[in-house]
């Protein structure tokens, strides 16, 4: 069982992790996004699913050049299990994504469904769906 400063820690750097895939996804940061997952990370977006770090980095890297977005993560939810190893956690996204050069943008609303582990590396994620909502 972990004590209160050690959940409170857990928390707040499995929070780090969806601050800081947001601004790496957007800064095309393809490597440094893959290397917040696991070794076998799942990342699940759009039907699509993409296991291990080297797949993750190919699909981020595969963004089209002209293609921009700005990620805004709120309402970040995670639960650390009792054995301080693991969580679990949910956060809503509004994006704006739209083409250099041309005028106007797009909105996206979406839901993350997270699962964390605690690694050699640090906290990183284990699982990463992506569902878009209205």
């Amino acid at each position: 069982m972990m004590g209160a400063l050690e959940a409170l820690l857990a928390r707040e750097a499995c929070m780090r992790l969806c601050l800081d895939i947001a601004v790496l996804a957007d800064a095309r940061d393809a490597a440094g996004l893959a290397q917040l997952f696991t070794e076998d990370g799942v990342f699940e977006r759009l039907g699509q699913v993409f296991r291990g770090r080297e797949a993750i980095r190919q699909a981020i890297a595969a963004r089209p050049a002209e293609v921009w977005s700005r990620h805004y993560p709120a309402n970040i939810r995670i639960d650390i299990a009792d054995d301080g190893r693991s969580a679990n956690g949910s956060s809503y996204l509004l994006m704006f994504r739209g083409k250099a050069g041309v005028d106007g943008h797009e909105l996206i609303h979406a839901e993350y469904l997270d699962e964390f582990a605690l690694t050699a590396e640090g906290w990183r994620f284990s699982a990463r769906k992506v569902s878009l909502r209205p």
